[in-house]
């Protein structure tokens, strides 16, 4: 065995570019011949070695700046692992071999030589392929680098452009394609809450098969749970891994879903590149090849290098992504506040404190903090949309929007879009994409009234979004990662409608966590007279009219009547009496009310126009009927208010104050009607 020589050159002689040369080769007349000719040609041969345990050892000691290599060693040995370790350290190499066969020659193509000399060799042969190694790899290097600074100025515009994410994928793919050798590569963006990711197969020159989500588990032959179930079985990686071969087979072992990708492509390798990025996404770009071993160290630099700029252009574009959809957000709440404003409840704040309502109050402050579904249940003009309201402000969502949706309004042909919302061209009029209500309500709150009113099919749709948190647009391609509260109401019995088969009952559970049942307001009167004196200052206002109260003959009225249509007809009789008023006088609703419901309340929302009917009783014909007539009444409503008050007469919430009147004339007014005020607060009748 030669040792290492470290011989100068001859005086006069300077070494050509790469000038010191590691020989590899077993047979020592060949070694011996290549140790002259380079010798004699200005090379220093900085030794001789047999075996790549020996050749490794000489790199170590020597680093030289080029190698002659042989590909068969000693013992039946061959050199392909030193040369992949000599592309890793960017050390030029040429074979010198007298191996043809294809499939060698193949694996020898994918470790990237400087040259290639078939034995037996002629002197000016070797130095003319040696001086054409040197100049490449002198030159190679720069012209490496300028390619790289090009990829990535263009993988940096392909990251950048104002185009879908499907699209940004594939130019990042054909950028990569002449760099990093795939047959099928796997791209994907993604947090705890979305992923934008894409497929494309190789099926020829430039062309691509675009294979999406979708597209993926139909080749694979998984469902989405399965899917999800293998996903979460990758070992965590971080990084850059390779798996050539063997390795990838051993992979395919470990992992189920890694077996299913081998199977269903054909491929035999992978090459891993995972990018966290600072906002918390993970960039993955996965390649598959159906060679055996096409990944090699240097693929891996190419990538560590280009690295960090993806990192810094995906963030980038991700922090432009926030502002818009941040500013796309904003607009959605503006236009949604300002519809809100044009159609807000007729009243602002819940007026009462009988003790049903306390009740409800009580139920309302022990909900709202969690963010647990909320049925509400109650007749209709019970104020189901306040009590929602009041569920959302007093809950951690109150900063973002609570969205109202009426299921009783819309066609049921639109329903899932204006809840889910569209892509563009998803069905015919479908000119643009569309923001459902659960995206705009998203962090937030949605309130669902008329629920019972949902069809059966859509039904389904909503519990899937109760049990996976996600929604999925018409036409789009994948779910949505939806974070809502959900606060439902309806009128209607919902038991009976999910015995007659027009309810789910999985639903009702689902949406019946906590339910809250607003009394109807004949089991409250105690808020009649205050509820009245609101809808009444609020309307004398929107009228422009001066405010006297309500007469007594009025609020007498209003404490006997049944209240089948509950707040809201309260509501429309105070307006209507506002608009009948001469601005002169207290309130009078001109006609007495009656109710052709049953006390039970009605089936359905009452009819405009008749809530004013003819008296029950004859109209008294004598002064003195109607001295009587008009006793009985205010007494009465003196009454009613009393007890509406607890008995007190003076102060806020005191029978004057509901009456309108001055405690001395209600005072007066009592001792005539034989009202006695000492023991009024006791027991009003005495």
């Amino acid at each position: 065995m030669l040792k290492p020589l470290d011989a100068a050159p001859a005086a006069g002689r300077l070494p050509h570019a790469g000038g010191r040369v590691l020989i590899v080769e077993d047979e020592f007349l060949i070694a011996d011949s290549l140790k002259d000719i380079l010798e004699e040609a200005g090379y220093v041969v900085v030794g001789l070695a047999d075996s790549v345990a020996e050749a490794m050892q000489l790199l170590e000691e020597h680093e030289p700046n080029l190698v002659l290599l042989d590909i068969y060693l000693k013992g039946g040995e061959r050199s392909l692992s030193l040369a992949r370790a000599l592309q890793a350290r960017h050390i030029p190499f040429i074979y010198i071999s007298a191996n043809s066969n294809e499939s060698v020659q193949e694996e020898v193509a994918t470790t990237q030589p400087a040259g290639y000399i078939v034995k037996p060799f002629r002197k000016k042969d070797l130095l003319y392929t040696l001086e054409i190694a040197a100049y490449r790899h002198a030159h190679g290097l720069e012209q490496k680098l300028r390619k790289e600074q090009a990829l990535q100025i263009a993988l940096t515009d392909a990251l950048s452009a104002d185009v879908p994410w499907d699209e940004k994928l594939l130019r990042v793919a054909r950028l990569l394609q002449p760099h990093i050798p795939f047959d099928l590569v796997m791209l994907g963006l993604e947090d705890r809450e979305t992923t934008r990711a894409c497929s494309f197969f190789r099926i020829g020159f430039e062309e691509y098969q675009t294979i999406r989500p979708a597209d993926f588990l139909r080749m694979t032959g998984l469902s989405a749970e399965q899917y999800a179930a293998l996903r979460a079985e990758l070992p965590s990686t971080k990084g850059l891994v390779l798996l050539n071969g063997p390795d990838f087979e051993r992979a395919g072992q470990e992992s189920r879903l890694m077996q299913a990708i081998a199977k269903s492509f054909k491929v035999e390798a992978n090459l891993l590149l995972t990018l966290p990025t600072a906002q918390g996404h993970t960039f993955t770009v996965a390649f598959y090849s159906r060679q055996p071993q096409p990944y090699q160290p240097a693929h891996l630099e190419i990538l560590d290098r280009l690295r960090q700029s993806m990192r810094l252009t995906l963030e980038r574009v991700l922090a432009f992504d926030e502002i818009a959809r941040l500013s796309e957000q904003l607009g959605r709440e503006n236009r949604y506040l300002q519809e809100e404003v044009r159609t807000t409840a007729n009243f602002e704040e819940i007026i009462g404190t009988s003790a049903p309502l306390l009740a409800v109050f009580k139920q309302v402050a022990q909900v709202a903090p969690a963010d647990t579904s909320v049925l509400i249940l109650g007749e209709s003009g019970t104020g189901k949309e306040l009590f929602a309201r009041a569920v959302h402000n007093l809950s951690p969502r109150r900063h973002k929007l609570l969205v109202k949706v009426n299921c009783a309004t819309l066609p049921a042909n639109l329903i899932e879009s204006e809840l889910f919302g569209h892509e563009k061209g998803a069905f015919t009029g479908a000119t643009e994409r569309r923001i459902g209500k659960f995206e705009l309500a998203h962090r937030g709150t949605i309130f669902l009234d008329e629920i019972g009113e949902m069809p059966l099919d859509l039904q389904t749709r909503l519990l899937r979004v109760l049990q996976e948190k996600e929604i999925e647009r018409l036409g789009g391609t994948g779910p949505i990662k939806t974070d809502v509260r959900i606060i439902a109401a309806t009128n209607r019995h919902l038991e009976k409608e999910v015995a007659e088969g027009r309810f789910r009952l999985d639903l009702y559970y689902r949406l019946s966590v906590f339910p809250l049942h607003l009394p109807p307001l004949r089991d409250r009167s105690e808020d009649i007279a205050q509820l009245a004196q609101f809808f009444a200052q609020k309307y004398c206002r929107r009228a422009g009219k001066p405010y006297h109260g309500i007469s007594t003959s009025a609020l007498a009225e209003l404490l006997a009547y049944s209240w089948p249509g509950n707040i809201r007809e309260l509501e429309n009789i105070i307006e209507q009496a506002v608009i009948i008023n001469d601005g002169q006088c207290p309130l009078t609703l001109g006609r007495p009310l009656v109710s052709s419901w049953p006390a039970s309340g009605p089936t359905s929302a009452p009819t405009p126009g008749l809530y004013f009917a003819p008296p029950a009783k004859a109209e008294p014909k004598t002064l003195a009927e109607v001295k009587h007539r008009y006793d009985e009444t205010e007494r009465d409503t003196i009454l009613a208010a009393l007890t509406s008050a607890n008995g007190r007469i003076r102060g806020s919430g005191g029978a004057a104050e509901l009456l309108n009147l001055k405690p001395t004339t209600l005072e007066y007014r009592m001792e005539k009607l034989g009202i006695r005020k000492a023991s009024a607060s006791e027991n009003p009748e005495s």
